[in-house]
């Protein structure tokens, strides 16, 4: 089997958006106690209490209520046998580290006083799915409580990721980053965050794609990316993922984050992001999604029938291939001149043995409520089509529905489902943070590789 590493990390939360209300606009109350009622308290009831209502006065709310949530979405309650798991987690890897190197009053004093837990995904049309979100710094919500498995690293990373986020809005709430931050990339920051690759927001000197969204957010980013991935993954990226420019930006936007905390809060950075990581190798020394051990080939995995179907694509959470990235930017700025965009999110699906449908997002820019079109392109899968080489499979086609043929015949969209036609290696990839993804490589240009995450 070709079992290859890219060089390339990706992002966990915003495979997963993470949903701020500005903070900034919210005034900061003194904490009030919160309690329930003491009548049928569990087992459960009582460790949360004992872990975060008592020493902390957080309120973990997992009854479910329906108010708390998205009332636009279909949500199911958590499983109370996974509560206890995502909590110890919480305290673990967020509380815990804070309160070793900069006390127990400082979290008491600047901690949100609710997390509320949902059960399912909130899932997204275009295919992506939001794991977190949070309201003026006071309220976070977790979501995918059920599927949580609190010895993996890289589902330990995603919900922490909002933890950390939030966290820091609260933190500048109470002692603003220094201005100097916001000139680091000045005219780089766009409201059309969304439309910009990951691997780009890397050249262009951001952690991440949502962190051109503000200096605000940037600021948020940078210091719960580098808490997150630790000071070894941190490195990684600077050294695998950005240009001389972009490097050196990043390079002083730590500086500027490590330099607030000392003197916002006396707290040493590289110390608490030491301890965070600490805290995640021991509650998670999997390194998750697919990661340990050589993995079984590809195709044993996914396929129709098999442990997953889909192959999904996400241009804000991964570092693609300029080829594949490239192919996007072409077809999206071609629908632009119609008033319309291409979602960075894609999938490629199994519903046949033989037969792979890719299906496109599409939508109306100039609508006040986003709408989007699925357009489907059906591939058949071929073993062996060139030279019989073992390993080796085409993908010919496509047969198109109404809506492809639309995004084709009427606004040009040919780049992207062109980049499927031909022959392919289907195999693994592997980031610098050890975190393994599937991956199709052209046979002819395996440097031109596709990544994406597998689904049921």
């Amino acid at each position: 089997m070709r079992y290859t590493k890219i060089i390339f990390t990706a992002i966990v939360a915003l495979l997963t958006a993470v949903s701020c209300n500005d903070p900034y606009n919210d005034q900061l109350r003194e904490p009030e106690l919160v309690d329930g009622d003491p009548a049928d308290k569990t087992a459960l009831d009582h460790w949360l209490f004992d872990n975060f209502t008592g020493p902390y006065n957080i309120e973990v709310k997992y009854k479910w209520d329906a108010s708390e949530s998205d009332i636009y979405k279909t949500l199911v309650p958590p499983r109370e046998s996974k509560v206890q798991e995502v909590m110890e987690v919480v305290d673990k890897v967020w509380i815990d580290p804070f309160v070793d190197i900069a006390g127990a009053n400082f979290i008491k004093k600047l901690c949100p006083k609710q997390f509320v837990l949902v059960g399912s995904a909130r899932y997204n049309f275009d295919g992506s799915i939001t794991l977190g979100t949070a309201e003026g710094g006071r309220k976070v919500v977790l979501y995918v409580i059920n599927d949580f498995v609190k010895t993996d690293a890289f589902e330990v990373k995603q919900m922490m990721h909002t933890i950390e986020h939030e966290f820091t809005h609260i933190l500048n709430q109470n002692v603003s980053f220094q201005p100097e931050f916001k000139e680091v990339t000045p005219g780089a920051y766009t409201a059309a965050w969304t439309t910009i690759p990951l691997a780009d927001a890397r050249a262009a000197g951001f952690i991440t794609s949502y962190a051109m969204a503000s200096p605000d957010e940037d600021f948020a980013e940078m210091t719960s990316m580098m808490l997150i991935e630790g000071r070894a993954a941190y490195e990684d990226i600077l050294s695998c993922e950005t240009t001389a420019a972009s490097y050196e930006a990043l390079r002083r936007k730590e500086k500027l984050v490590v330099e607030y905390f000392q003197k916002a809060f006396k707290i040493d950075f590289y110390a608490l992001q030491a301890k965070v990581q600490e805290a995640i190798t021991a509650m998670a020394p999997d390194n998750g999604n697919g990661g340990g051990e050589q993995p079984p080939p590809l195709l044993d995995v996914w396929g129709y029938g098999k442990q997953y179907q889909t192959f999904s694509i996400d241009l804000m959470t991964m570092i693609e291939s300029s080829e594949v990235t490239s192919r996007y930017a072409a077809d999206n700025n071609t629908l632009h001149a119609y008033d319309m965009a291409l979602d960075y999110n894609y999938r490629l699906t199994f519903f046949e043995a033989n037969k792979v449908m890719l299906t496109l997002y599409y939508y109306n820019t100039n609508t006040e409520v986003r709408e989007y079109k699925a357009a489907n392109f059906i591939y058949e899968l071929v073993e062996d089509p060139v030279d019989d080489a073992v390993g080796e499979y085409g993908l010919s086609g496509p047969i198109m529905d109404a809506a492809a043929r639309e995004l084709v015949e009427k606004y040009g969209v040919v780049w992207v489902p062109g980049y499927f036609v031909g022959p392919f290696f289907f195999d693994w990839a592997e980031t610098c943070a050890g975190y393994r993804y599937a991956a199709l490589y052209p046979v002819y240009a395996p440097n031109a590789y596709c990544l994406g995450v597998l689904k049921p």
